[in-house]
């Protein structure tokens, strides 16, 4: 327990003094706010007796293309039943938020926790539940509607299948929001890892793609993983408690400058140099 504390008080004075901090959120942030992590052994067990069939199968492309009545059985049921709501310690990040420490945040979830929370410049990998399309008209749908549709939703007006805004398997990940987070995770000066492992693919992604020295990598997990060695400081813990120990709430707000409202001004050239 001591040598927890002393961690601890080492990541909080890292946060305090960081200015560019990328945020990872993994899985674990969605078990804290209370879903479910369909991959796990338990739940894949569970899945497995009741659709015969593997999550990994039922969330692909082709299950998708060829068995979309079952699909969306399987995503109606398991993924958008049950809305979930923010847990605490995305209060905690709207407070490293505010106080213009975070650069980025990027996640591989897909629950909308995120925007809920109100975290703003965020990467998702895998898109949102909220994002749902008609592939040929174009229009959008909200995850409200996607739930109350009778077996398989289509557009209401054009009467064709709707696509779930999340990544399925068998797609990639697009190019441009990839390669955002990789950069961001280049020019941070702390990256704070929460929820998941260093295997995780996003981490590996994120934090192994680019060429020179990593910036430093604090890992936040309940769970031990025998790659934690790869972490620079790891806190075995809950995030929702963690969170509250490393962030200091006695720094002033920052108002953020974001890109638009940058003026450039023309810059006027010297008459002696004009020929």
């Amino acid at each position: 327990m001591n040598d927890q504390n002393g961690t601890i008080a080492k990541v909080k004075q890292m946060v305090r003094d960081a200015n560019n901090i990328v945020v990872l959120l993994g899985i674990g942030t969605v078990i804290e706010s209370g879903g479910e992590n369909i991959w796990s052994s338990r739940e894949c067990y569970r899945l497995e007796e009741k659709y015969h069939k593997s999550p990994d199968e039922m969330m692909s492309v082709e299950y998708y293309s060829a068995r979309r009545d079952k699909f969306f059985e399987f995503y109606k049921n398991e993924i958008i039943a049950n809305i979930l709501e923010p847990a605490s310690l995305y209060d905690e990040l709207v407070i490293l938020q505010k106080q213009g420490k975070v650069s980025k945040f990027i996640t591989q979830n897909y629950y909308n926790l995120e925007c809920k929370a109100g975290l703003e410049d965020v990467i998702e990998l895998h898109g949102n539940i909220k994002h749902n399309i008609c592939p040929h008209c174009g229009k959008k749908f909200d995850v409200e509607y996607m739930q109350k549709a009778k077996g398989v939703p289509t557009c209401d007006e054009c009467k064709c299948a709707i696509r779930p805004g999340v990544l399925l398997f068998g797609e990639k990940i697009l190019n441009g929001p990839m390669t955002e987070a990789v950069n961001a995770c280049e020019k941070a000066d702390l990256i704070l890892v929460l929820g998941t492992n260093m295997y995780d693919n996003m981490v590996r992604f994120c934090t192994g793609d680019y060429k020179g020295e990593r910036p430093p990598l604090v890992l936040i997990t309940k769970e031990e993983h025998y790659t934690d060695r790869y972490a620079d400081l790891v806190i075995h813990d809950k995030v929702c408690d963690v969170l509250p120990q490393i962030i200091s709430k006695d720094l002033p707000e920052k108002k953020r400058i974001k890109e638009e409202d940058v003026i450039v001004k023309p810059v006027k050239q010297n008459k002696a140099a004009k020929k």
